[in-house]
Parts: structure tokens; C-alpha cells; sequence
């Protein structure tokens, strides 16, 4: 982070404007990144108190919070204020809201996944829907920022247009999943099909649509800039964008309605889109100029092959049949696979270099010239961070291969192995956000910028 970004092919070498400023004084994007690490201690020490979780069906209310803490409240979270900051560096133009909407759009989403995740926990559906209504009310104003800054920039990339389309998809998530919970709530018995089929159908709008949609845009503008590469083949990350929209365009209606022959081809060629992106990302990474990967794009590499292992077996899933007891416990571990293990590794390994680049900005960016200050890559704990994934993945794998030999012991013992993980991420983020109340000042400090968001 201590060196200025290489140059990079014409996919990637729109730079933003220099005006454009960090989005609310970084204090926006901390804040969500906050609420969203604040869901991750919780849902890493619930693991680890009740591995048991996990062996519950995959349509039992508690285990549903589980997921609602560890996707909506912890993952979502970050990716929100990950993409308010970045998306308008990306696209060279400031955000086309009042900063006071972004500002509602945290309080409705914090207060709106306590609601929802309390009702899970409780069986309490109105508490669902109400809870739900205000993540999608949040989620609206998210879409008319995004579509607004989209239409007033010029970039028109596949990083681009990941920001839109991924919005897009989110909001038909958090609706569709509304409609769920007031569906159970007054028993409507006259939905045109099974819920546990439309439940399918939303869970991969979420994952594929916003998720993996945001990762095929966002990962080529951050991985050349902190590995000081350009990126290659650009038409493969077309290819893998548009796949993934076309994918999914089959794959839900085919999840939602049991049409076995439209949801496989959906997966198929859903996990074709995944392999244009991972061959273009392979090519990204073998331009790099560091060629010793930080821990934080290391975790973010291995999250994109546990994604890719994950779409393997979500492939495989569609092709089994339903109802056994084995495919039950394969489809828990197909969603610990792609969302503890893939989006978490991920979302966490770009938080490693995004949260000190914010906090720097904001506590040594305006000293920079008047006095030394510290290196950017100095504000964490580079040890906290390779015993976060080492215990990352090691939880990850021992959670399963327990759920799918349906062995508590060895749940348990991923379960212990995730929080571990988690205590030593967050003793290293810790770290950096305490520089926002105690600035450190050495007297013969370097002045050394990080990489920019450009």
C-alpha cells in the first residue's frame, strides 16, 4: 500500500476524479463496516457455543437467523459501506444523494436486522417482515444512489456496471424475501409455489445476484491496485459478468418453480461465468509486480477458490436427487462452503487492505507534507491476520466435512477454530481503527502514501 498504483490496460484505466472526496469523511463506510464486524463476533462466538446449529434442517428458524446474522447483518453490511466508497471512485463522480439518505439508510439497516434476526430467533414472522421492510427500504435508497451515480458517470466497464446490476439484484432479494415473511405470518396458502422452493430462489438472488455480481466487478479495480498488476483479459471478465446475470436469470425462476431442466442450466452456466472470471483473475494475478501476496489478498484468493469449489458443488446439487438425508446435509455444507468459506474469506481479506487505506485517509492523509507520519500498511497486525486465515480455514474446512460426515465433534471443533479466526481478525482491525482516537506521530516516520482508490 505504500507505493503508487502501475499502470493498467484500457479496462482499467479510468482514473477518478481527483475531487472525489472519501464519502462522508470515511465516517459512512466505517460506520457499516462496524455494524457488520460487530454481526461477525456474534455469529463466530453463537457458532462456537452452539455448533449443534448446524445440524438443525436447513429450514429451521434458528438456523435461518444464523444466516441472516452471518449474510445480511455481517457480509451485507460491509459490502454496503465498501461499495459507497469505492463505487464513486470507480466511476470518477460523487454519489448522487444527500449524505443525510446514506446516513437513514444505516439506521434502517441496523435496526432492521436486529428486527429480522430476532424474529427468526423467536418464530416471530411480523417481527421478520418489519425488520425485512426496513432492510428494503435502506436497500431503495442504496438503488437510487447507485443507478444515479451510475447514469451521471461515463465509465461503462464491467466494473461499472457491477455497482447497478448488483443493486439491482439485491433489491429483488430483500423483496422477494419480505413477501416470504408475510407470507408465513398470515399463512397465505395461496402462493403460486412451495415456500421452501421460493426460500431456494431467494437465497441465490442474494448470493449470485449481489455478491458474486460485485466480486466479478469490483475485484479487477482493487486486486491490480494493491498488487500492483494490471488486469488481463478483460473479455473474460465480460464474459463472466454477463454469464452470471444469464445464469441466474435461469437458475431462479428454475430453484422457484421445479423446473429441473431450466435450474441446471442456470447452474451450469452460472458456474461457466465463474470460470471466465477466475481464468481473468489468474492472468490479473500473474502481472503483478509484488509477487509475495499480503495476507489479506492471499485470504482473498483462497475465498475465490473455495467460491469456485462451492459453485462445483452447487452444480452437483441440481443434478442430485432430493429429499435424502445425505443431500440434505450436502446442501448445509454447500451454504458453509460458499458463505462462510468463499464470501467470508472474501469480504474479510479486502477489509484488510480497505480499512486501513479509510483510516489512514482520514487520520494521516491531511498531514501528509506538515509532518511524518506512519506507514499506511503499518496500522495492522500483519501476525493477527495470517492467524486469522490459517484458523479461518481450518474452521471452514472442519465445518464441512463434520456437517457432511454428520459428526458434532468435528462441527464443534470448526466452530472453535472460526472464533479463534475471528478474535484475531478483529484484534487486528482493532488495531487499525484505534488510530481514529490516538493518532500515532513517530518523530522519523516515513511519509509514505497508500495505494489509491483509483
Amino acid at each position: 500500500m505504500s507505493s503508487p498504483a502501475p499502470p493498467m490496460t484500457a479496462a482499467a484505466r479510468r482514473p477518478a476524479s481527483p475531487s472525489v472526496p472519501l464519502v462522508g469523511g470515511a465516517r459512512l463506510p466505517l460506520a457499516f463496516i462496524a455494524c457488520g464486524l460487530a454481526a461477525f463476533a456474534i455469529e463466530a462466538g453463537w457458532l462456537a457455543i452452539e455448533p449443534s446449529l448446524l445440524s438443525l434442517p436447513y429450514l429451521h428458524p434458528r438456523l435461518v437467523a444464523l444466516v441472516h446474522v452471518w449474510l445480511p447483518g455481517f457480509l451485507l453490511s460491509i459490502s454496503i459501506g465498501a461499495l459507497y466508497q469505492l463505487m464513486p471512485v470507480v466511476l470518477g463522480a460523487p454519489l448522487r444523494v444527500a449524505a443525510r439518505w446514506l446516513w437513514w439508510h444505516l439506521g434502517l439497516h441496523a435496526v432492521g436486522m436486529t428486527g429480522l434476526a430476532g424474529g427468526f430467533m423467536r418464530a416471530q414472522f411480523g417481527w421478520v417482515a418489519a425488520g425485512g421492510g426496513l432492510v428494503a427500504i435502506g436497500v431503495g435508497i442504496m438503488i437510487v444512489a447507485v443507478w444515479r451515480t451510475f447514469f451521471a458517470a461515463s465509465r461503462r466497464d464491467a466494473a461499472a456496471w457491477s455497482f447497478p446490476l448488483a443493486a439491482s439484484w439485491l433489491g429483488a432479494t430483500v423483496l422477494l424475501g419480505v413477501t416470504l415473511a408475510l407470507a408465513r405470518r398470515w399463512s397465505w396458502a395461496s402462493l403460486p409455489v412451495p415456500v421452501t422452493d421460493l426460500l431456494r430462489a431467494h437465497a441465490h438472488l442474494g448470493l449470485a445476484g449481489f455478491f458474486l455480481t460485485l466480486l466479478q466487478g469490483t475485484t479487477f479495480q482493487l486486486v491490480p491496485m494493491f498488487t500492483m498488476g494490471e488486469v488481463r483479459r478483460p473479455r473474460f471478465v465480460w464474459a463472466g459478468l454477463l454469464a452470471t446475470q444469464a445464469g441466474l436469470l435461469l437458475l431462479a425462476p428454475g430453484l422457484a418453480w421445479r423446473m429441473e431442466c431450466l435450474g441446471r442450466l442456470g447452474a451450469l452456466v452460472l458456474a461457466g461465468g465463474m470460470a471466465c472470471s477466475g481464468l481473468a483473475l489468474r492472468a490479473t494475478l500473474a502481472s503483478r509486480k509484488r509477487r509475495v501476496l499480503e495476507p489479506g489478498i492471499r485470504a482473498f484468493v483462497t475465498g475465490a477458490g473455495l467460491l469456485a469449489a462451492a459453485a462445483m458443488g452447487g452444480v452437483a446439487l441440481v443434478f442430485l436427487p432430493g429429499g435424502t438425508e445425505w443431500t440434505m446435509r450436502a446442501i448445509s455444507a454447500y451454504g458453509v462452503l460458499a458463505i462462510i468459506g468463499g464470501l467470508g474469506f472474501t469480504v474479510l481479506g479486502m477489509l484488510c487492505k480497505i480499512v486501513p487505506f479509510l483510516v489512514w485517509m482520514r487520520v494521516y492523509g491531511p498531514r501528509v507534507g506538515r509532518q511524518p507520519v506512519p506507514v499506511a500498511t503499518s496500522l495492522s497486525s500483519r501476525k493477527c491476520e495470517k492467524g486469522w486465515h490459517a484458523a479461518h480455514l481450518a474452521g471452514v474446512v472442519l465445518l464441512v466435512a463434520g456437517v457432511l460426515a454428520g459428526s458434532p465433534p468435528v462441527v464443534m471443533a470448526g466452530g472453535l477454530a472460526l472464533a479463534a479466526g475471528a478474535g484475531l481478525f478483529l484484534a487486528s482491525i482493532l488495531r487499525v481503527i484505534i488510530h481514529l482516537w490516538r493518532p500515532q506521530m513517530p518523530a522519523t516516520a516515513a511519509v509514505r502514501m497508500p495505494v489509491s482508490l483509483s
